[in-house]
């Protein structure tokens, strides 16, 4: 029997190592803990023989006659769904408690770089937690990833039976399935047939209903982060000032040579045990890169997984940002990543003070609604986006700091 109180002093300092602080943690954080580790401290339940029409049976449940025996489907563990505002530290909370609890627990991650079924490959972009890859992908990738052992290339069509020994074969031994972006109603589905085999999905969302998973029988444990920012450190700390010892770092990188990735332009140098990679941010925010692409990029720059990394985001200015749409999406998409895999970010402009707060950020939102011949969704996706950066920012900043005092 594992002691949850040992458990929760390895999350807290988890949690300190990710850019969280954990004097923000509330009963909330130990209670979702504890159910968690309590579902792990009890034998691992038998799924379901029959999982397509499992459904069914479930809603059957409790409708047998008086002299029926009772249904022999177990009911699945209930998904536990941490909801709140962006930057409350959701995503980054489930981060750790995936490192610290299959760590404690000797738990496998059975999801590799490459999935593969037959002679085919499903790639799948590992997030990191100071330089050790994670299980949690978003709801999206789970279903993508179930999709992919689901659909056969050589009927065309869709064999239930695939997926059921893929869950069964790969995933059960993992006993947790982190995910966030629960919020992505089509997507919902997933969680209650991971259910069905027995797993306990803890997810993340920014929003609080969840109508599929409840017409499914599968009603989830919700639990809510309140406003307050969780991660340490505000976007002012990404900032380096001419007067600051970092500001010599970014002149040093500044004199190695150039190269080239695809459209992106960038400078390496590695220097007390940590990479910096510095950036012009005009380039950072304009070359075609998606949080794919990004990863991608990364792992050819890697000596190894865990291996610290800063970036070094020069001539830094929002007037950028203001008045190109797309250049806010890559942002976005450029922080999503930074977040996902613990790197740590400084910013400077050497012609002006670098312009960088949350009331600065939050003005970005301003251009996104005024955007002409954009969907009201998507604008609305990606003023959220930014929200997250807002807080993730800060985040990076004190990754920064944290790295360079670790490795002088």
């Amino acid at each position: 029997m594992q002691d949850l109180a040992a458990i929760w002093q390895e999350i807290e300092a988890t949690a300190v190592s990710a850019g969280l602080d954990p004097t923000k943690f509330t009963d909330t954080h130990r209670e979702i803990a504890a159910q968690i580790v309590a579902f792990l401290q009890t034998p691992p339940l038998e799924p379901a023989e029959i999982e397509p029409n499992g459904w069914r049976s479930w809603l059957r449940r409790g409708k047998n006659g008086p002299d029926q025996r009772p249904s022999p489907i177990p009911l699945p563990p209930a998904p536990i769904i941490i909801c709140g505002e962006p930057g409350t530290g959701k995503t980054t909370f489930l981060n750790v408690l995936d490192v610290v609890l299959r760590r404690t627990f000797n738990l496998p991650d059975n999801i590799q770089p490459v999935m593969h079924k037959g002679l085919y490959d499903y790639l799948v972009t590992k997030r990191l937690l100071n330089g050790r890859s994670i299980s949690l992908l978003s709801v999206k990738k789970w279903d993508d990833l179930l999709h992919f052992y689901t659909w056969s290339r050589e009927t065309h069509g869709l064999v239930a039976a695939d997926r059921t020994a893929f869950i069964r074969e790969v995933l059960r031994p993992m006993r947790l399935i982190f995910a966030d972006e629960v919020e992505m109603v089509g997507y919902s589905p997933t969680l209650p047939i991971l259910a069905q085999h027995g797993l306990l999905v803890v997810g993340s969302s920014n929003q609080s209903r969840f109508a599929q998973l409840e017409e499914r029988q599968v009603p989830p444990h919700t639990y809510t982060f309140t406003g307050v920012d969780l991660r340490a450190g505000t976007p002012a700390d990404a900032v380096v000032a001419s007067d600051h010892p970092a500001w010599t770092i970014f002149d040093q990188v500044r004199q190695q040579p150039l190269e080239r990735h695809e459209q992106l332009v960038y400078q390496l140098q590695r220097q007390e045990g940590a990479l910096f990679l510095r950036l012009a941010f005009k380039t950072a925010v304009y070359a075609p890169l998606l949080e794919n692409d990004w990863a991608t990029f990364l792992q050819t720059l890697l000596r190894q997984p865990d291996e610290p990394l800063i970036f070094l985001l020069d001539d830094f200015s929002l007037e950028i940002l203001r008045t190109d749409y797309n250049a806010i999406i890559r942002f976005v998409s450029l922080f999503d990543l930074i977040e996902q895999q613990g790197i740590g970010v400084l910013v400077r402009n050497s012609t002006a003070p670098a312009e960088l707060s949350r009331e600065a950020l939050s003005h970005m939102k301003v251009t996104i609604h005024t955007a002409r011949g954009v969907p009201e969704a998507i604008k609305v996706k990606t003023a959220v986006g930014i929200d997250r950066c807002i807080s993730r920012i800060g985040q990076a900043g004190y990754k920064a700091h944290l790295i360079i005092s670790q490795t002088a």
